[in-house]
């Protein structure tokens, strides 16, 4: 257990967005970095790169790293975040590293599967980091660590595509692994949760509600049994589902989604431009929601992805314009998953929010159903423009949803309990 005295040290829950920010950097090549090694599995397993039967890995990778979210959120919650991460840096290499020697499709499912229950639990911990170190500034802490996921294969993309063709997709699932075994564990080291009640110093949550009117919050830790009973929940969780799924499906195909459209060339391009103009939305429009709300910042954000992506099914074979909606495309996607953790934050309190944000994540298990199985199917059988105009009005259905959003209200039910276990406490 760490000291107190190392909590109110202003620059310790910044040390810890970074440590988060890079670990999640790491894990990211799992999501955003699958695209480039579709091709040589497709040859190595005599299949179309394109093909349902090699995207149902990455629709089980985005269940498995969902489901296991809720897991490691409840654990974590209960002891704290150091053991279960460690763990999860652990589980993410080793699936890495023997994915490169899978030799069936099967093969493949396992050891993806296997890793993916690391990104999941990474994934977990690190945005539990930012709604509980920072009631000040949850948009912008969450907006940071999610440019780590969102934008680090940016990064990490041209070093895997290099070493995919100059040795092979082998070494390349070999190598990363063994990076994020060395990193990841050693930063988890540094992993904790605040102690119950922390504040930052100097923070005021009457003030902070006066100077930022349009941030709502419920004054009210709900537990996520409480949760799933409210109306906000559900649209909330509907929402990630329509805007998680339209995005995914792009991440996961967009080199055969460019091919058809004829931009080979440019769509091997869009997979390292993606990441990058995905982290940064990540940032701005999380940063931008601690003042002008999460709701609003959501409908502006996703209405204008969803938009995108029709007019991608429509342009002229211009290259550059393709970039230009793929970037865009990218950025105003990529908030979901910096808007609704702190929206779970604002509108159920951060003592469970481990747990409460790992099972509305669930809804991406969902979403990466028909992002990695059944957008192939919808591409194979109906065409790009029919794919492309489903995936942008899910994404326009989420912005319509976001706006219906308000903070909800405590039952009398939930009163009744709270009072009782205030009078617990009082007569220990």
């Amino acid at each position: 257990m760490m000291s107190n005295k190392w909590f109110d040290k202003g620059w310790f829950r910044w040390a810890l967005v970074v440590a988060a920010t890079i670990a999640m950097a790491l894990v990211s090549v799992y999501e955003y970095s699958w695209t480039l090694y579709t091709v040589p599995l497709g040859k190595i397993f005599h299949i179309s790169p394109a093909s349902p039967a090699l995207g149902l890995t990455y629709t089980i990778y985005i269940i498995v790293q969902a489901l296991s979210m809720f897991v490691a959120g409840r654990i974590a919650d209960r002891y704290g975040p150091r053991l279960i991460s460690i763990i999860g840096g652990l589980l993410t290499g080793i699936g890495y590293i023997s994915s490169a020697f899978a030799s069936s499709l099967p093969l493949l499912y396992l050891t993806y599967g296997f890793g993916s229950i690391g990104v999941g639990i990474i994934y977990g911990t690190a945005i539990s980091t930012a709604v509980r170190w920072f009631p000040d500034k949850r948009g912008l802490a969450t907006g940071i660590i999610e440019i780590g996921f969102g934008g680090g294969s940016f990064a990490l993309s041209p070093l895997i595509q290099y070493i995919i063709s100059t040795i092979s997709y082998r070494a390349a699932f070999i190598d990363l692994g063994i990076i994020q075994l060395i990193l990841i564990t050693t930063l988890a080291i540094l992993f904790a949760y605040p102690p119950p009640q922390w504040l930052p110093k100097g923070f005021n949550a009457e003030e902070y509600e006066k100077k930022r009117k349009l941030i709502k919050r419920s004054k009210y830790d709900f537990k996520f049994t409480e949760m799933i009973k409210t109306w906000q929940w559900w649209v909330i969780y509907i929402s990630f589902f329509l805007i998680a799924g339209s995005g995914l499906s792009i991440v996961g195909h967009l080199i055969p989604y460019g091919k058809s459209l004829g931009f080979s060339i440019a769509a091997i391009i869009g997979v390292f431009l993606f990441p990058f103009a995905n982290g940064l939305g990540r940032f701005v429009m999380g940063t931008i929601s601690d003042y002008l709300g999460r709701p609003y910042t959501m409908t502006l954000s996703f209405g204008i992805s969803g938009i995108s992506m029709i007019s991608v099914a429509f342009i002229p074979k211009i290259a550059p314009l393709f970039l230009a909606l793929i970037f865009i495309i990218a950025f105003t996607w990529g908030p979901l998953f910096s808007l609704f953790p702190p929206t779970i934050g604002d509108y159920y309190g951060p003592k469970y929010s481990g747990t409460n944000y790992g099972i509305t994540y669930t809804a991406k298990a969902l979403a990466g159903i028909f992002a990695g199985y059944g957008a192939s199917v919808l591409f194979t059988n109906y065409g790009i423009k029919e794919t492309l105009v489903i995936t942008g009005l899910m994404a326009i259905g989420a912005a319509i949803l976001a706006l219906t959003l308000k903070p909800p209200k405590i039952s009398t039910e939930i009163k009744a309990r709270e009072a009782g276990e205030k009078i617990g406490e009082r007569s220990k």
